[in-house]
């Protein structure tokens, strides 16, 4: 089987992430990947930087997301599952992603997060929310302006430890208690992302608690993540072997956060899911 060098899921600064979009190309460009995708949750703010850079350097951007559903959602027993959304290259820059429904969903994620920010500050006591945002511009900012999660981070903990262990608490709440964005079951969320056209790969299957529930919604995927940084090496080759034996996609990749040193995804993907992602639906 043909493989082509590539990595397939990774984050910006637009999510949890902390590289620019290009600066993100530029280090996958530079270990000779092939096909390059940024992955960030719930939102495609990143992909056209990433892609014109990509553009620029001759390699191919694989406009994504990683969208979250849930598996008993409102439950003691809650557990996130993401699923990626791979589309073809050529969608990155015409405008088309905006037009989808995962599209609209993003920007609804990008005003209620924005909305959890702002509501939370102004709840905090006038002393910290000085340290914070001693200028209150934060309320001034909005789109792809306003600070995603991992740059809200990163200014808490530069500005008061105090207040950032207090919002690691309550930001939790925005993926738990908003049933109309996050409370889909991984099947609605494959549902949508092939009627918009896309891909569907389930993320890092082996995190889910629910292995049962996990086996069913593999069952229904597109295709199956077999690697990340975070999956073992025995791990990985049992998801790629269920993959080949179901004849599904399967794909390898670093789930990068640029958190810690980077880690190679090894063997790359098959040239078939590749040519896949690439036709679109």
């Amino acid at each position: 089987m043909t493989h082509v060098a590539t990595d397939l899921h990774g984050h910006t600064r637009f999510s949890d992430g902390r590289a620019e979009p290009e600066d993100y190309v530029h280090v996958r460009a530079g270990l000779g990947m092939e096909v390059i995708a940024v992955a960030d949750h719930d939102t495609f703010a990143a992909v056209p930087r990433a892609a014109e850079a990509a553009r620029q350097l001759g390699v191919t951007l694989v406009p994504a997301m990683e969208v979250t559903s849930f598996v008993h959602f409102g439950t003691p027993r809650a557990e996130q599952v993401h699923v990626l959304a791979y589309f073809p290259p050529e969608r990155a820059l015409d405008g088309s992603l905006g037009q989808t429904r995962l599209g609209a969903r993003a920007v609804e994620v990008c005003h209620r997060w924005r909305e959890l920010v702002l509501g939370w500050l102004t709840a905090l006591p006038e002393e910290q929310r000085w340290y914070v945002d001693p200028d209150r511009r934060l309320g001034e900012l909005r789109g792809t302006e306003f600070p995603a999660l991992q740059d809200f981070l990163n200014l808490l903990l530069a500005r008061n430890r105090l207040v950032y262990e207090d919002f690691v608490r309550h930001h939790v709440e925005f993926w738990e208690a908003d049933r109309a964005l996050f409370g889909w079951t991984p099947e609605e969320a494959i549902e949508t992302i092939r009627a918009d056209g896309g891909l569907d790969v389930v993320a890092h299957p082996a995190r889910i608690r629910d292995k049962a529930r996990m086996e069913r919604v593999l069952d229904v995927a597109a295709g199956i993540e077999v690697y990340t940084s975070r999956h073992k090496a025995p791990v990985a080759a049992e998801f790629r072997a269920r993959a080949e034996r179901t004849g599904q996609h399967w794909t390898a990749s670093a789930d990068d956060h640029g958190h810690v040193t980077y880690v190679r995804p090894p063997d790359g993907t098959p040239r078939r899911t590749i040519d896949r992602i690439c036709a679109g639906a």
